[in-house]
């Protein structure tokens, strides 16, 4: 078993750039680079270990809040009970 230590297997884990421009720093893996996440994905098993992708984006709650702030500019800072009255009002 390739996965299993105790059978001569082993876990490896995925060495990260650490930026620091040295020749070992090469041969270390960039999170950034989505193709060679990709590559390291479809390794045989058991593969390696760690992170293979990482994007800084917004959270889902930021983005979320962004949308909210955003639609209370286009509505004058109007309370739920106002848009929901407002809304009533059309339905007459």
């Amino acid at each position: 078993d390739p996965a299993d230590p105790k059978k001569g297997g082993s876990f490896e884990v995925i060495q990260e750039k650490k930026w620091d421009n040295t020749p070992e720093d090469e041969l270390r893996h960039d999170v950034t680079d989505e193709l060679a996440a990709y590559k390291l994905a479809q390794l045989p098993f058991p593969g390696v270990f760690g992170v293979f992708y990482q994007s800084d984006r917004p959270t889902k709650n930021a983005l979320e809040k962004k949308w909210i702030e955003s639609t209370r500019e286009k509505t004058a800072n109007a309370t739920d009970l106002q848009l929901l009255q407002k809304t009533f009002d059309r339905m007459k």
